[in-house]
């Protein structure tokens, strides 16, 4: 059972919604962001580098068996590339971790400004509506893609509160609150209209813009009124999410202005 994938599965292997291990799962990664907070914001620099590292390092591995393990059993195909926000956070994250502390001014300072911004946002937000809504919960829990999909994406969230903790040692946080929305928008608006377009044109359904992933909430939008019905959803609802999260992050920042 470990390694089937998708058609392969027998029927009713899978999972319900916050079945009991999947409020484990929710509870742990919960727990072990707000335990990464506490214990990172007391390393020094030396130690915090070391510390994301290796956590984008797991972040890396975990995404990497998940779309490996995939090739290796002949199921990875064009509805399988690594191309959604999550995926791409196992590629940006460690790319992150790796350009953390160089020399302030250069294009690597600002390339790890601009990672992350987009981990903090869309990232973490795209992890946690993952793992508050798996499409993947038809598979067992001890299948490589549960446990690859629940870790690397439970990590994302965790590597990224570091961003958080280091946000708040910023000189003129709300030009940094400004610039990162910037940052993350012209991600999120161009990698919208790529995927659209790709979907379109391959019949794919990446970052879910031609209708809602399996177990999706917002399913009932796209059975009742259709695509327009879903693609205004999605948007209403993303974008509510990213004031409540952006309005969280000013008041942790400001909060902590010196």
């Amino acid at each position: 059972m470990f390694w089937l994938h998708g058609e392969d599965l027998p029927a009713g292997v899978g999972n319900e919604r916050f079945c009991a291990m999947h409020l484990v799962y929710i509870a742990f990664f919960f727990a072990a962001s707000i335990a990464y907070v506490l214990i990172y914001r007391r390393l020094d620099a030396r130690r915090q580098k070391a510390a994301d590292r290796i956590t984008g390092a797991l972040v890396f591995f975990f995404g990497f068996c998940e779309y490996f393990i995939t090739f290796l059993v002949g199921r990875f195909t064009l509805y399988t590339l690594p191309i959604h926000v999550c995926s791409l956070m196992y590629v940006l994250v460690p790319l992150h971790a790796l350009t953390n502390h160089v020399r302030s001014g250069s294009f690597l300072s600002k390339l790890h400004a601009f990672l992350g911004a987009v981990i903090f946002h869309p990232g973490i937000l795209a992890a946690w509506a993952a793992l508050l809504f798996p499409d993947w919960l038809y598979y067992p829990f001890w299948n490589y893609l549960s446990i690859c999909g629940f870790l690397s994406h439970g990590l994302v969230s965790v590597y990224g509160m570091s961003i958080l903790v280091k946000n708040t040692e910023a000189p003129d946080r709300p030009a940094l609150i400004l610039r990162d929305f910037a940052c993350s928008a012209a991600f999120l608006l161009c990698g919208m209209l790529i995927m659209y377009l790709f979907d379109r044109a391959t019949g794919t359904n990446y970052w879910f813009m031609t209708g809602p992933g399996n177990d999706s909430p917002l399913m009932s939008f796209y059975e009742k009124g259709g695509y327009n019905a879903y693609l205004t959803a999605f948007i209403a609802a993303g974008c509510l999410v990213t004031a409540l999260w952006y309005g969280l992050r000013c008041l942790i920042l400001l909060r902590h202005r010196k």
